[in-house]
């Protein structure tokens, strides 16, 4: 049994959400009494509005305009793809397993709150199972979290996978990705036994989101409209929150961007699901999944301690943009050689 399938707990919810108590019950029903019970409101015609990349759908829903649905580059896919299996390739070598954690954009999940003129066309209606299809043609394990996510969303409408007027998801939709991937890391990858557990939970406590980067693009008289929001997540227990950061041992360890945060609570969950430590390594987006990478290629902790399985991170998205694209990545641009080559120079 998860975690979820053995949950017994019960809380309460006041003002704008219902009161309800919760039993022992199965992993989908206390997903399913994650964030306000209240149903999502019936989407309304949007008025098409793009302000400082801060794309206006309706109902209170704002998209980042840089996670283009209104066109998709299969050519440059593969080219970035192709660079991201060199990589691979070289921590296999070094007897390092990989897989990818690929995170599948908000306008996928809800293109109904879209405004007229950034609606998904067919290429890039197709690119995540395309992208999760090339990533995989060397044998890379790719769940798609893309369909588990659809399949909560269908199942629990009124639990929100994605924050609203921010970039990034819910603990709701963190806890979806990591159980998915983690059944199928303990399906496809042999790892040793873990002289040690997973990390254990707490009572699910109530965080408020107060940040909204998206709503932050959007002029001061603007940002009002789009208050804070609440989510449940899973305090780890004793331990706090942070002890994966500080977790210099574990054997499998998750490289990625800010959806990896342990706010959101992926890393911790699939440490419980897998029941074995599981470490973390995150920068914010800006830096790159390459950057990223090296970032924790070449630290202290990867020398003193090399792990069995290194989960990639990817947004969706990402994986249009070579390491040499300024205009994505900034100052973290680096010539696609440089850093093979430093990928190369890290695990040799």
């Amino acid at each position: 049994m998860t975690l979820l399938e053995k949950a017994n707990w019960s809380t309460k919810i006041d003002k704008s959400m219902m009161r309800l108590s919760m039993p022992a019950t199965s992993r989908r029903t206390l997903l399913a009494a994650g964030l306000a019970a209240a149903a999502l409101p019936v989407a309304s015609p949007a008025k098409a509005a793009i302000v400082n990349n801060a794309v206006i759908g309706s109902d209170g829903w704002l998209y980042a305009a840089w996670d283009e649905v209104r066109r998709a580059d299969p050519g440059k896919m593969r080219q970035v793809v192709n660079v991201v299996h060199q990589a691979m390739a070289m921590m296999r070598g070094a007897g390092i397993q990989v897989a990818v954690s690929l995170t599948p954009i908000k306008a996928r999940i809800y293109p109904e709150f879209l405004p007229a003129d950034f609606r998904t066309v067919p290429d890039a209606e197709r690119r995540y199972a395309m992208t999760m299809q090339e990533l995989a043609k060397d044998g890379t394990l790719v769940p798609d979290l893309a369909t588990a996510m659809a399949s909560m969303k269908k199942a629990y409408p009124g639990q929100l996978l994605f924050l609203k007027a921010d970039t990034h998801w819910t603990a709701i939709g963190a806890e979806t990705c990591a159980i998915e991937l983690g059944k199928a890391i303990k399906a496809k990858i042999q790892l040793p036994p873990s002289p040690r557990p997973g990390v254990a939970f707490d009572q699910p406590a109530l965080y408020t989101y107060e940040q909204n980067d998206l709503a932050e693009l959007l002029p001061g008289a603007q940002q009002e409209a789009y208050p804070p929001q609440q989510y449940w997540y899973r305090p780890v227990k004793a331990a706090g929150q942070n002890a994966l950061l500080e977790d210099d041992s574990a054997d499998v360890v998750v490289i990625g961007n800010s959806y990896m945060q342990p706010k959101f609570g992926f890393a911790n969950i699939l440490s419980n699901t897998l029941n074995r430590p599981v470490g973390l390594s995150w920068k914010i987006h800006r830096y790159g999944p390459y950057r990223t990478l090296l970032g924790y290629l070449e630290s202290e902790n990867f020398r003193r301690q090399r792990p069995k399985l290194i989960v990639w991170n990817f947004r969706e998205s990402d994986l249009e943009f070579l390491p040499d694209q300024s205009g994505i990545w900034g100052p973290n641009v680096m010539p696609v050689p440089k850093f093979l080559a430093d990928v190369k120079k890290a695990v040799s």
